[in-house]
């Protein structure tokens, strides 16, 4: 059976996909643009795939084909190539054997990764390729004077010297022998320094047991490997993946390290992870202002809308970090008082409501009225959580813990509205009886209101809302034998939207739709543990995002946690 997606290896440092004969590329992260990458892909053309959604789609598909590969291994024998994640390292390597004669190819440059959305506000600025491909012995470099990178791609081999030997615009190297054998380690400079290497690499691969297990190691071992990586001493950008969109959303980025929040221990590299990762939020991340729509990973806003939901997520990751743990980030409480007054000053709250306001909804999509009912729970459910623990850098606990009462309360009376089903709550309003009935399969928070504590398990206005989200007859979800809650952003079922069903199933004890949903999710998740962004709701074929590190983390933090809250370590 082919499989539904390459496989992915990081050491946090540099990360890459590769099947059983390819490696399709390897990146890292540039100080000033972004990413920076090791590729076979063909150029995204700049004047007439940029914001034309078929192009885009097609060109992330052809990132996830053979044809983009870098580096393609040949052998009239069958090829076996495996990552090696034995040391640690500042590169990535594998080893390809063969029962014959084997040939590994190299066909690619550098680049910076086009970044190829959907829903762009700020395209990157044109950078015209000018690699410089030089062979000396066992070593093939390449060098970008406009990326300020070099990376090196060094072959070895048991039975002898290997070499590389130029061919036209690429290279080559070849082993000997009736059971030949090739090692190949790539490494990335790039201006601006190298952290030093975090550990040893993380290999996504497919495991044994339950979907709890096998989606939890691959959410564990993508995140760390492939969406954490290191940018400076101390810093760790946390990206929503490594291939397509290597951007960080703190959205997005929450619920990829979620499952290390839920069960990192004191000590651990989850808990340095964690820790870098909020010293980048608090620190580069927020040099510009508030935390936009999507950074670069050295912190410079990539495209700037303003989401209120993008300002919490941080401030719910610092306390859980502090709940997980035991202690903050740093013992410097001030600035993390600092950050979390900066990033409560930049919410816009509407005084006539008191309910906050967002440019855009928790989907990147503009908002059609003021008021997100996800982003209120969302909001709610920060400021209890930090009232349990602002007391300890002088922060008003109880001044906290009243104005949480205060969202929920007028939440509930403002987004209160007939539905289809009897009373619900609308998926946006502006506060004075304008709303829209709608659900989105990116709004995690709705799912969870009764389990955080918004509101009961039996309140008819939450059911009603939920029952409307995944009824299959109904507007918002996406009909199919695989069918579930979909999205305006995305055609297709979304993993999101059942991984919400899943929530809602829990929560009222719904024993019979659980089983249905992870039965769905069974047949959707890749091999080594991953879920797309949306795949076909009768087939089952990925449609959208092959790489997309948020639904199965998502889905390993609801299989290990009844409410997504970190509990302390034991």
């Amino acid at each position: 059976m082919t499989p539904r997606k390459p496989r992915d290896v990081g050491n946090g440092l540099l990360a890459a996909s590769f099947t059983a004969k390819e490696v399709l590329a390897v990146v890292r992260p540039h100080p000033h643009l972004g990413m920076v990458e090791l590729t076979g892909a063909r150029e995204f053309a700049e004047g007439t795939d940029r914001g034309v959604e078929a192009r885009v789609r097609d060109y992330r598909r052809h990132l996830a084909d053979a044809s983009s590969a870098a580096l393609v291994l040949e052998s009239d024998a069958e090829v076996e190539l495996k990552a090696d994640t034995a040391a640690p390292s500042p590169g990535l390597t594998w080893t390809a054997r063969s029962e014959g004669p084997l040939t590994v190819r190299f066909r690619g440059r550098l680049q910076r990764p086009p970044y190829a959305e959907i829903t762009e506000i700020a395209p990157p600025e044109f950078l015209a390729q000018d690699t410089v491909l030089e062979a000396d012995g066992p070593v093939l470099t390449l060098r970008s004077a406009g990326l300020g990178a070099v990376a090196t791609v060094r072959a070895s081999s048991p039975s002898g010297a290997v070499a590389w030997v130029r061919t036209g615009e690429g290279a080559e190297c070849r082993a000997e022998g009736a059971a030949a054998q090739l090692s190949l380690t790539v490494e990335f400079t790039v201006d601006g320094g190298v952290p030093a290497p975090r550990g040893r690499a993380h290999l996504v691969a497919p495991s044994p047991g339950s979907l709890a297990a096998r989606t939890h190691a691959a959410a564990v071992q993508y995140a760390l490997g492939c969406c954490a990586l290191d940018v400076a001493d101390g810093m760790t950008c946390v990206v929503t993946d490594h291939r397509l969109l290597p951007l960080s959303w703190t959205r997005d980025a929450y619920f990829v390290v979620l499952p290390l929040l839920l069960q990192g221990e004191p000590g651990s590299e989850e808990e340095d992870v964690l820790r870098r990762h909020l010293n980048w939020l608090f620190g580069p991340a927020r040099a510009d202002g508030p935390w936009m729509r999507s950074h670069l990973t050295g912190g410079q806003v990539k495209d700037p809308g303003l989401q209120a939901d993008q300002q919490l997520y941080p401030v719910l990751e610092l306390v859980d970090f502090r709940r997980r743990f035991g202690h903050w980030p740093s013992p410097d409480l001030g600035h993390w008082r600092a950050g979390i007054e900066a990033a409560f000053a930049d919410l816009v709250a509407d005084p006539a409501t008191g309910l906050l306001v967002s440019e855009e909804t928790p989907a990147d999509d503009p908002a059609e009225y003021p008021h997100n009912f996800s982003t209120q729970v969302l909001y709610a459910e920060v400021l209890t959580r930090l009232s349990t623990v602002a007391d300890e850098m002088g922060l008003d606990g109880a001044e906290l813990a009243q104005r949480a009462q205060q969202v929920r309360k007028r939440t509930k009376e403002l987004f209160l509205v007939d539905g289809p089903a009897g009373p619900a709550y609308a998926y946006e309003t502006d506060g004075t009886g304008q709303y829209r009935l709608y659900a989105d399969a990116n709004d995690l928070p709705a799912p969870l209101a009764a389990a955080w504590g918004f509101c009961a398990a039996d309140d008819p206005a939450w059911r009603s809302t939920m029952e409307t989200a995944f009824n299959p007859d109904g507007p918002f979800t996406v009909a199919g034998r695989l069918g579930g809650l979909g999205s305006v952003h995305t055609a297709g079922v979304w993993a999101l939207g059942l991984v919400q069903e899943l929530l809602y199933a829990r929560t009222i004890g719904d024993s019979s739709r659980q089983e249905r949903v992870l039965a769905t999710l069974g047949e959707l998740v890749s091999e080594d543990g991953m879920l797309p962004e949306t795949a076909d709701p009768e087939t089952g074929a990925w449609l959208s995002r092959d790489w997309f590190g948020w639904p199965g983390a998502a889905l390993a933090a609801v299989l290990a946690s009844e409410d997504l809250r970190p509990q302390p370590a034991r």
